[in-house]
């Protein structure tokens, strides 16, 4: 290669690097995401290009102190205050406590429509995984009125049963409330807290540099899905370009984490994720019926997955006598026509699943 022909790459190559700078320049400036944390619609391009800014820029643009000024989202799902939603009854009836994510409030509300004779209860968070469910179920206790409990669990959230935070999962719109980490030790179901479980604490935090950085540490060990690439906050943050090759690595690494517990025959037995889970339905049902209550598992068994939840979870199901409703016994889960496009069950679909359930429940006398 002679001088010249060097010369004239090394100038195209300054140029697209100048030509990449400008693009990036203009996407911040023309589309730029809202600094208000209350503003949760966006245009689609804004938020396209929001995409994959660390899970900490993402926080620092949604936290506020003060709770009216704070994004909602940041206000969902803590274990203190508890979230309860109570219905009314529509004639004299038993209550029924819901402990799980949006597919599980969906059920009770389609069991407060099809049911005369029992009440829903709901404890809910955005996306909650089983584990913050079952850490939900042990504040509550079916607020020592249920006759019984329905703890869900979810095949496309169960490899975030093994984490303390929806914010090191959930990474498009990370949340930042905590919860129980389970494990197993001696074949005995252990658990780490976590580091604080309300708005105010982690809003508290978060806004001293050095208390959360002891706490990160804290998710870095506990927590499964802990990655630091994603979750840290640093310059690249002002780029459009890069936030796009985070993204990108963010999916990636979901991917990485779904096949790490599964393949196409079902999630693997071995793996910690399962063996969490089916302790903690063992312990569930256990502490449920010692606080006199009937413990119902509900298996959500999300539209590709096939009835894997279920197969990872029958034989502790039926070791334990432990009653429980399978979404894959009501809904075929590769059938699209019953889902909606944001992945939940249609109103009919749950209506059917809540009669199925009030029939668990009735015959679990």
């Amino acid at each position: 290669m002679n001088l010249r022909h060097a010369g004239g790459v090394i100038k195209t190559a300054l140029w697209v690097l100048v030509g990449l700078v400008v693009i990036d320049v203009l996407i911040n400036l023309v589309l730029a995401y809202p600094t208000d944390p209350k503003v949760t619609n966006p245009s689609r391009l804004r938020l396209y290009f929001e995409y994959g800014r660390s899970t900490e820029g993402q926080l620092a643009r949604m936290t506020r102190q003060d709770r009216l000024q704070t994004a909602p989202i940041t206000l969902s799902g803590w274990y203190e205050p508890l979230e309860v939603g109570e219905f009314p009854a529509k004639s004299p009836g038993s209550i029924v406590t819901f402990y799980g994510m949006s597919h599980a409030i969906r059920l009770a509300h389609a069991l407060g429509r099809t049911s005369d004779r029992l009440i829903p209860r709901t404890v809910g968070a955005p996306g909650a995984p089983s584990n913050w469910s079952y850490g939900a179920y042990l504040r509550d206790r079916g607020g020592e009125k249920s006759r019984a409990a329905v703890l869900a669990f979810m095949s496309h959230s169960l490899p975030m049963i093994t984490t303390l935070s929806a914010m090191t999962w959930s990474f498009d719109l990370p949340m930042p409330y905590t919860t129980d980490r389970f494990f197993l030790e001696n074949n005995q179901l252990g658990v780490v807290h976590p580091p604080y479980d309300s708005f105010e604490l982690y809003a508290k935090a978060f806004n001293n540099p050095a208390e959360w950085s002891s706490l990160r540490e804290v998710f870095a060990k506990d927590d499964t899905m802990y990655n630091s690439f994603i979750m840290r906050a640093n310059f690249l943050d002002h780029s459009s370009l890069f936030r796009l090759v985070r993204r990108a690595y963010s999916q990636r690494f979901m991917r990485n984490s779904r096949k790490a517990i599964s393949d196409r025959s079902g999630f693997r037995a071995d793996s910690e994720q399962v063996q969490v889970a089916r302790a903690i339905v063992r312990e569930f049902a256990k502490q449920a019926r010692r606080d006199g209550i009937t413990p119902v598992i509900f298996l959500v068994n999300n539209f590709g997955y096939s009835d894997h939840l279920f197969k990872a979870l029958s034989s502790v199901l039926e070791a334990d006598n432990i009653p429980y409703l399978s979404s894959h016994t009501v809904i075929r889960p590769d059938d699209p026509r019953g889902y909606l496009p944001d992945s939940h069950f249609t109103d009919e679909a749950d209506d059917k699943l809540a009669i199925a359930l009030a029939k668990v429940i009735e015959n679990s006398k």
